[in-house]
This record gives structure tokens, sequence and C-alpha cells, in this order.
């Protein structure tokens, strides 16, 4: 058998630690020697539960934020396409001549959706603060209208990309913070383990063996298989 280490315990999850604060308790509670040792385990276990379960809201709330960005980073991406075809258009199908010129000056809308968030980001802000300058070099009333119309919807998008961008970011190092109370918990154990040997010890004098089976990790960490195996059948 396994027994409960800084080193053994390292990779195990907050659900699995869960497990073995649970396994320990239970074997606590049915010696009425050392039924007392119990509650330390069943507290750290509530800590621990609660833990777990904050943890899977914070892991929906990014999976919420993960799915949002790639939504707004879609219609971001549609807005920027729209805004090409348009100017491109009105420029005579030359990427020289005005307004397409002044709108994506040397990069071209297919190098703008794959943009990381910030350079994306970036130009849609920078289009957007230029819309007084490639409206004024429209001749057409109609089309300087509808360029106009699409530099505002780019401007919506580019302003809930950022939004969701940061939701997303704000969501991952929420999640990352879990791995520190995983930790502290870990820690938490491995005292708790230190003072329970010695209540095991003092009540039932020269017990190792008894230390061991109601402290030992008894399954890997990864929970694939149990350590314990139970002896073979006589033929």
């Amino acid at each position: 058998m396994q027994r409960f280490t800084t080193a053994s315990s390292e990779n195990l999850t907050t659900d699995r630690l869960g497990d073995y604060l649970d396994g320990v308790a239970s074997a606590l509670a049915h010696r009425p020697a050392l039924v007392h040792l119990a509650p330390a385990w069943s507290a750290l276990l509530a800590r621990c539960d609660d833990s777990e379960a904050r943890k899977k809201q914070a892991r929906r709330r990014l999976n919420r934020a993960r799915v949002g960005y790639w939504v707004a980073d879609g219609d971001f991406d549609a807005a920027v396409k729209a805004l090409s075809t348009e100017t491109y258009h009105l420029a005579g199908k030359d990427a020289s001549a005005e307004p397409y010129a002044s709108t994506f000056g040397l990069q071209t809308a297919e190098e703008v959706v794959r943009y990381g968030e910030e350079k994306a980001t970036s130009f849609g802000r920078t289009t957007t603060k230029l819309a007084p300058n490639i409206l004024a070099v429209i001749e057409s009333d109609a089309a300087r209208a509808t360029v106009e119309t699409l530099l505002g919807t780019l401007g919506r998008e580019t302003t809930t990309l950022t939004a969701a961008g940061d939701a997303r970011e704000d969501a991952i190092t929420a999640l990352a913070a879990f791995d520190i109370e995983r930790r502290q918990l870990l820690r938490d154990t491995i005292a708790l383990i230190a003072d329970t040997e010695v209540g095991i010890l003092t009540v039932h004098r020269g017990r190792r063996d008894l230390v061991d089976r109601v402290l030992a990790l008894d399954f890997d960490t990864d929970g694939s298989k149990p350590k314990k195996t139970a002896p073979p059948t006589p033929a």
C-alpha cells in the first residue's frame, strides 16, 4: 500500500483528494476508540467538496466565456469582411484606390480576420477613429451612408470582442486560482495525517499496521486502479 505523501499526492485532483478524505473519515468513524479523530477529516472533506463545487462552476464559466468569445470573433470577422467587400467595390476593385486604401491600408480583410485578439481589436478601434477620413473620400451620398453603417457595425463588434476577450481571460485566471486551493488542501491533509498518526498510536500503541491501513492512499492518483488488490483465490 502507498502512503499519502507530498510526492505521491502531487498530481491528486481535488475530487480524488475528497475520495481519500472521505475514506479516512469513514475508517476512523467505524472504530470507537478512534472516532474522536474523524471530525477533523470530515471538516477537511467539507472544504474539499466546497472547493470542487466552486471549481466546477468556474470551469463552466470559462466554457461559456470561450464560446462567447468565438461567437463575438465570428461577428467581428463578418463585420470586417462586409466593410472590405463594400470599400473594395467602391474602389473599383483596386486595393490602392479609395475608400479601400484609407480603410485597410496595406493589409487585407483576410489578414485581419487571422489576427489575434489584441491586433484585431486594435484594427477595429483604429479604423473606427478614422471613420471621418474614410467617409470624406466617398463622393456618393448613398455609398457614404452604407460605409458609415458598416463602420458603426465594426465599432460595436470591436467593443463586443474586447469585452468577450476580457471575460475569457478573467475566467482563465479565476479557474487557475483553484490550483492554489488544491495545494493548500494537500498541505492541510499532510498535517492532519501527522496528527492522526499520533492519535492512533496513542490509543493503539505499536499498531503501525493500523496507521498504514487507515491512512493508506489506496488508489492511483489518477483513479485508474486501486493500489490494494485482493489475494488470489485458492485453486
